[in-house]
């Protein structure tokens, strides 16, 4: 489909403007994601002569990135041992 006119004009208003918003990342730019406890959680299982298992209420976690590449990424998880609930009271 060939766009004459306003429609054409109008399509590369649209693909200038999503270039302005939406830059490609670059080498130099590199993702980074925090995870939330709200949606996510860490959870234990334990077997021994009593299975145990449990959560952790509070954590903070986040996957880092020094460059686009996925081979780099790091995840880092912070645990609050305090924070354990095995659920026994």
């Amino acid at each position: 489909m060939k766009l004459i006119g306003p429609a054409r004009c109008a399509a590369q208003l649209s693909i200038f403007l999503a270039s302005i918003i939406f830059p490609p990342l670059s080498r130099s730019q590199a993702p980074i994601f925090e995870l939330s406890p709200i949606e996510s959680w860490i959870n234990f299982h334990v077997k021994s002569s009593v299975k145990i298992a449990g959560k952790f209420d509070k954590w903070d976690a986040a996957l880092t990135f020094t460059s686009p590449d996925e081979t780099t990424g790091v995840l880092e998880v912070k645990i609050q041992a305090a924070s354990v609930d095995t659920g026994s009271g």
